[in-house]
């Protein structure tokens, strides 16, 4: 879909700052060549995986980044920390100790062990049954 949002954009365009139609029109040639004409995909795919493993070290860090600049507008209250801390804890901890979830079917084991789910979840949960702080 062309209105669909990638979180490797976010990290690509943070870390070029470059958000022009014309260069991802470029990007599709080159993918399109690479495609249809084998030598260009060979040398994209001769790549090493050093290269392309600290490209993705750093665009994912970018995403990370970008998440914590959104979390710095935010007020940090009492509330809003404990909804934060709650919701990447039980993220967090759902991702490093998978064995927890073992009980659910297949399906809902790879979805509450991806991290998203259980965060976004948690996160719009708390967020609508947390009372409001009172402003002194």
């Amino acid at each position: 879909m062309p209105n669909t949002s990638y979180s490797q954009n976010v990290g690509v365009i943070s870390l070029t700052g470059i958000m022009s139609r014309h260069v991802v029109t470029i990007g599709a040639v080159v993918l399109i060549l690479a495609a249809f004409v084998p030598k260009i995909g060979a040398v994209i795919s001769a790549m090493p995986y050093a290269v392309l493993g600290g490209g993705a070290v750093v665009m994912f860090g970018m995403i990370a980044s970008a998440g914590l600049n959104l979390l710095g507008d935010v007020k940090m209250n009492r509330r809003n920390m404990v909804i934060i801390a709650v919701s990447l804890g039980v993220g967090l901890g759902l991702k490093a100790e998978p064995d927890v979830v073992q009980i659910f079917p297949s399906w809902a084991e790879m979805m509450l062990t991806s991290g998203l789910l259980p965060v976004a979840f948690l996160s719009i949960l708390l967020n609508a049954i947390l009372p409001q702080e009172d402003h002194i």
